[in-house]
């Protein structure tokens, strides 16, 4: 890099470096969720420019938010595992099996969600006919096989993990949240569809706690081109959980109280703005800490 660079290109640079070297870096079972995560978030993009050019809707059992929504989440989450593998000690032979057992149950749950929204039915909950209610009930026997992937994940976390510290509270809590996100989903089953009580969105619960997988290691990440020392990149991580267990714990306890979720009281509003005013702070702290020296760590 030239001295010419300005700080902004160069920390780009370090940046795009740090990433070229995971999948430098990756064995082949992580490479092949990397594909199969790609792939997912490729058809999210193909179904919302479909959604676009058909001036379809995003509300009802068959609209075209489904195709986009599922691509979106498990492409991110594929992708998320992949990256994790990073830091786990896994023999070729479980990590292969681990990474196929995800990625065949999510490449199913996409395909099945996009092959229904094209033939016009509903994918969730459809019994009229055999073939439909056959649809669903492997998409349960998948998501049950990715779950106990994702099990299997959280618990090696715990036991093998070879991360600096704010890696490693991202890591943990952000999968501890994506197997909260995995029972909120299984309620979502259970209850014969979304909403809770009333007007309980179990949605919101269930869409914060798989994203957590993502938003604290990102965080983590950023955190590691910062010229903090490891403690202080770990305080800003754990105040960013903080937050975001605040806002989860307020989104699902409006969900069970079978409330709107804009539907609060002044307690929930108060809880919910101190979680999103630690997360955000955090995060806002981490990018105004940014520097292109700082040498990036794991």
């Amino acid at each position: 890099m030239g001295s010419s660079a300005t700080p902004t290109i160069a920390l780009a640079a370090a940046m795009r470096a740090s990433l070229a070297g995971y999948w430098r870096d990756a064995a082949s079972y992580q490479k092949f969720l990397y594909s199969v995560g790609a792939l997912l978030l490729a058809s999210a993009a193909f179904h919302a420019v479909v959604l676009v050019a058909t001036g379809g809707t995003m509300e009802g059992n068959v609209s075209w938010r489904k195709p986009i929504l599922f691509g979106e989440s498990f492409g991110l989450t594929t992708v998320t595992i992949a990256w994790v593998m990073t830091f786990l000690p896994c023999g070729r032979l479980p990590g292969w099996g681990l990474a196929a057992a995800l990625g065949v149950s999510y490449l199913y749950e996409v395909g099945w969600v996009s092959f229904q929204q094209w033939r016009g039915v509903p994918s969730h909950f459809n019994s009229n006919s055999a073939f439909d209610q056959a649809l669903f009930d492997t998409a349960g026997v998948f998501i049950g096989l990715s779950g106990l992937v994702l099990l299997t994940v959280a618990l090696l976390s715990f036991l093998r993990l070879r991360a600096t510290s704010s890696f490693a509270w991202a890591i943990r809590v952000g999968l501890l949240l994506l197997l909260a996100g995995q029972l909120f989903g299984l309620m979502i089953i259970r209850n014969d569809g979304p909403v809770f009580g009333t007007a309980g969105a179990m949605k919101v619960p269930h869409a914060l706690a798989l994203h957590g997988a993502q938003v604290l290691p990102l965080l983590a990440w950023l955190l590691s081109f910062t010229p903090w020392t490891e403690s202080k990149r770990t305080r800003m991580v754990l105040t960013a959980v903080a937050g975001y267990i605040l806002m989860l714990t307020v989104g699902a306890a409006q969900t069970f109280s079978g409330r709107a979720p804009l539907d609060l009281d002044a307690g929930p509003v108060i809880l919910l703005a101190l979680g999103a005013l630690l997360f955000a702070s955090a995060y806002g702290m981490g990018l105004l800490g940014l520097q292109p020296k700082a040498e990036p760590t794991r």
